[in-house]
């Protein structure tokens, strides 16, 4: 019953009581429910300036969406699945909002990259892309022992990779 009339379905906003053949509205950021509370919602609206978010695989509306999601402009009300390289994004999917990237995944400059550009190396207990020290162009580990490809510095310094070694060094060994 809604407004004094018998209806087959309760209209959006409401949910149907079977007991006492009731419509009753959603509560709070529900714009459309199956049943009382936040937690029965298939869809969330904005209530009294609050916005609400639908969580990701949960008939849950929330103020904020969890970790794992975002809030997408172009699904207003909606938490949207970040990429599965992050473990938490902002506006879009693959733009990570922490240095805490998912599983063999590096943090750089707000994205987490599988693999590190030149001139940083994938550090596995920070999951952070470190830069190379001066003088290496290419590395897999901090200092100048851990290169695979040496560069110039900026005051003219020239470093060379040392025959059979990872070592930068400011001259060649003899031989």
């Amino acid at each position: 019953m809604y407004s004094s009339k018998c209806l087959l379905k309760c209209p959006d906003g409401y949910w149907g009581n079977v007991t006492d053949h009731t419509c009753y509205t959603c509560s709070g950021g529900c714009a459309l429910c199956t049943n009382i509370g936040l937690t029965s919602c298939s869809a969330c609206k904005n209530d009294s300036g609050i916005l609400y978010y639908k969580q990701i695989n949960a008939n849950t509306c929330g103020t904020v969406c969890l970790d794992g999601s975002f809030i997408a402009a172009s699904k207003p009300n909606v938490c949207m699945p970040c990429s599965n390289q992050c473990i938490t994004c902002s506006v879009l999917a693959d733009n990570c909002t922490n240095t805490n990237c998912s599983v063999n995944y590096f943090y750089l400059s707000g994205a987490c990259l599988m693999q590190c550009p030149d001139n940083y190396f994938g550090n596995p207990s920070t999951r952070l892309c470190t830069q190379c020290t001066d003088g290496c162009q290419s590395c897999f580990s901090s200092g100048l022992t851990s290169c695979t490809k040496c560069k110039a510095l900026a005051n003219n310094s020239k470093y060379f990779l040392q025959t059979r070694g990872t070592i930068c060094g400011p001259s060649c060994q003899p031989g």
